[in-house]
């Protein structure tokens, strides 16, 4: 590989993956739409649906170039892989936890809906975004090694891709953690 991307490799690869990201993103939001506007509490769970999107992809995006990078440099080991797996879980909780309290002062303090009880708001982003990593660290780590092999940039390719995927991903385990907390 390259250690210097010209700017049309970098164009020719990345416009393929975002135009993938691009339209996944429309379809999760369409998925979404369907699964989670029959809840009766809808109103209270659409309030933590741009904050999870967004965790998820604040964590998956440092990992995925982590791994690219280790890859690159060929510095990609099980230990490095493990370390960067746990920093992202454990960022992933820390962050679901906040997600939770301040969904928990807008529900409470602004818009007052009654329709869920207090530890939910704290368990259903905590439990989707576990879900998620869980299904999007494998994937992103073979979607970074076979890019890489095939001598294309990861950074180029992976991340827009994986956004679609995770975003799916974060979409199901959303609608798959209210199902197991009996949200209604």
């Amino acid at each position: 590989m390259e250690t210097q991307d010209t700017k049309g490799k970098i164009v020719k690869e990345t416009f393929p993956s975002e135009t993938v990201s691009i339209i996944g993103d429309i379809l999760a939001g369409i998925i979404l739409s369907i699964f989670i506007l029959p809840f009766e509490s809808f109103l209270a769970l659409i309030l933590m649906i741009p904050a999870l999107l967004s965790l998820r992809g604040n964590l998956s995006g440092p990992f995925i170039a982590r791994t690219s990078r280790d890859l690159i440099i060929g510095d990609f080991t099980k230990r490095s892989w493990i370390e960067n797996v746990f920093a992202t879980f454990i960022l992933a909780i820390i962050t679901a936890i906040f997600i939770g309290i301040f969904s928990i002062i807008l529900n409470s303090i602004i818009f007052d809906f009654k329709v869920l009880p207090t530890i939910h708001f704290i368990l259903i982003p905590i439990v989707s975004i576990i879900l998620t990593l869980s299904i999007s660290i494998p994937c992103s780590t073979g979607l970074n090694y076979i890019v890489f092999k095939k001598g294309l940039n990861p950074n180029n390719v992976v991340n827009p891709v994986m956004t679609a995927i995770d975003d799916f991903f974060t979409v199901f385990c959303f609608f798959l953690t209210l199902i197991m907390l009996g949200v209604s």
